[in-house]
C-alpha cells in the first residue's frame, strides 16, 4: 500500500476519532490506556521507577501506581484530544483556552534578542501551536524529531503548522535557529529527554544526574537569546498555557561551566513545571537512561 494512500486512510480515522463525545473519548482512552499498563510491562516498569525516584519521600507504593495508571490514561487521551482538535479552526480552538503570562513573552521579544521557547513532554503538547500564529510581532518555528513513518510524519506536520507554525527537524536546525534568532522571532523547543553523554551534559532533574541536551544553552549564550519557558496542562476541558518569567543567561567566560549552569536552569523550570501537574508528564521515557561514568560496578 503506497504511502498515499496510507495517508489518506490515517487522516480519515483522526477525523471520525474526533466526532466522539468527550466523555465518549475519555472512556475509551482510559480503558485502552489500562490496558497499556497491563500490558506493557517494559513502559510501566520504566514509569513505576521514575516515579518512585522521583517522589521517594512524597509518595507511597500504592500512590506512585495510581499516579502511572493515570499517566498512561493520560498519554492515549493526548490521541483522542489530537483529532478532536484536528478538525476545529484556531478561532474555535482557543475558546477552550487559559492563555496565562503571555506578556513574559512580549518583553522578552522586545529585547531584540530572538526568544527560545523552552517546554517538555507534559500536556498535550502537540496543541500548543494553537496559542500562536495571530501575533503581528514575531514568527514561531519549533524544532522537532521526524517521525520515520512517513504518512504520519505528513500528517502531523500539517497538524503542527496549520495555525502558521513553521517545523524545522532538528537534524542540522542549528544554522537556521541562528538565523531565525536574529531576526528577532521565536523557536520553541522540548529539553526534557535522555540525551547521549555526548550531546548533553549532567544536571539535577528530581534529584538524580540526567544528561541532558547541552544544545539550547548553546544556542542561547551564542545569539545572547531570551530563555521564556511555558507549558501546557488540562484541567477538566480546559488548555491551561502558561509563560513563565524568562530565565536570566548565566555568561561567567567559563563556556565549559557555562553551558552546565544554564542546562541545569532550563532543567530546574521544567520540573517546577512537572511538579504542578505530574500525572501529565510524559513519564514513560527512559530519562535517566544515560549515567554518569564510574569505575566501581554499578548496583
Amino acid at each position: 500500500m503506497s504511502n498515499e494512500i496510507l495517508y489518506k486512510l490515517l487522516k480519515l480515522f483522526i477525523i471520525l476519532l474526533g466526532f466522539l463525545p468527550r466523555s465518549v473519548a475519555k472512556f475509551c482512552s482510559d480503558i485502552i490506556g489500562l490496558v497499556w499498563f497491563k500490558a506493557d510491562k517494559r513502559h510501566k516498569d520504566i514509569t513505576l521507577k521514575n516515579i518512585s525516584n522521583a517522589y521517594k519521600e512524597e509518595l507511597s507504593p500504592d500512590q506512585v501506581s495510581n499516579l502511572s495508571k493515570q499517566v498512561f490514561k493520560n498519554t492515549v487521551h493526548m490521541i483522542f484530544d489530537i483529532a478532536w482538535a484536528f478538525r476545529m479552526d484556531q478561532k474555535e480552538l482557543l475558546k477552550h483556552y487559559t492563555i496565562k503570562g503571555y506578556e513574559n513573552l512580549k518583553n522578552a521579544l522586545q529585547k531584540g534578542r530572538g526568544v527560545l521557547l523552552l517546554a517538555g513532554h507534559m500536556g498535550n503538547f502537540e496543541l500548543l501551536v494553537a496559542v500562536f500564529g495571530n501575533d503581528p510581532d514575531f514568527k514561531l518555528y519549533a524544532a522537532y524529531r521526524k517521525f520515520d513513518f512517513q504518512p504520519l510524519e505528513r500528517l502531523m506536520l500539517e497538524e503542527r503548522q496549520r495555525f502558521g507554525t513553521t517545523m524545522i527537524p532538528l537534524k542540522g536546525a542549528a544554522k537556521k535557529i541562528d538565523a531565525i534568532l536574529r531576526n528577532k522571532n521565536a523557536v520553541g523547543t522540548l529539553l526534557d529527554q535522555n540525551a547521549d553523554w555526548y550531546n548533553g551534559v549532567f544536571v539535577n532533574y528530581f534529584g538524580r544526574p540526567a544528561c541532558t541536551n547541552k544544545g539550547m544553552a548553546i544556542l542561547a549564550m551564542r545569539n545572547k537569546a531570551l530563555v521564556v519557558p511555558l507549558y501546557i496542562a488540562k484541567t477538566n476541558n480546559t488548555y491551561v498555557v502558561e509563560f513563565l518569567p524568562e530565565i536570566p543567561l548565566q555568561s561567567t567566560g567559563d563556556t565549559i561551566k557555562d553551558i552546565e549552569n544554564n542546562t541545569q536552569n532550563y532543567t530546574i523550570a521544567i520540573e517546577l513545571m512537572v511538579r504542578k501537574y505530574p500525572d501529565q508528564y510524559f513519564w514513560v521515557h527512559n530519562r535517566w537512561k544515560t549515567r554518569p561514568y564510574s569505575i566501581t560496578p554499578r548496583k
